[in-house]
């Protein structure tokens, strides 16, 4: 059970990974609902991607994994960040 969750976990980090600018976010836990991803930051090169890295903040991040997770992971109740913000 625990592996079939960390796949949909992935699946749905792979979803919103070319949304984040240069960002990348990585699945590390899940323990009575909260689900742990790291958070690294957007390269500093501007023009490596057509999204504004400027308008990306981990609130932003966190609402739209929030939103994911409540659709596809049972008991869902929040996601924290860890990492460079």
């Amino acid at each position: 059970m625990e592996q079939k969750l960390e796949k949909k976990i992935e699946a749905e980090l792979a979803k919103v990974r070319p949304s984040l600018g240069g960002a990348d976010i990585r699945f590390v836990d899940i323990s009575q609902g909260i689900i742990i991803v790291e958070y690294y930051r957007p390269l500093s090169n501007p023009t490596a991607c057509h999204v504004d890295r400027t308008q990306i903040t981990t609130d932003i991040i966190i609402e739209v994994l929030e939103d994911q997770f409540s659709k596809v992971v049972p008991g869902f109740k929040a996601v924290t960040l860890v990492g460079k913000s």
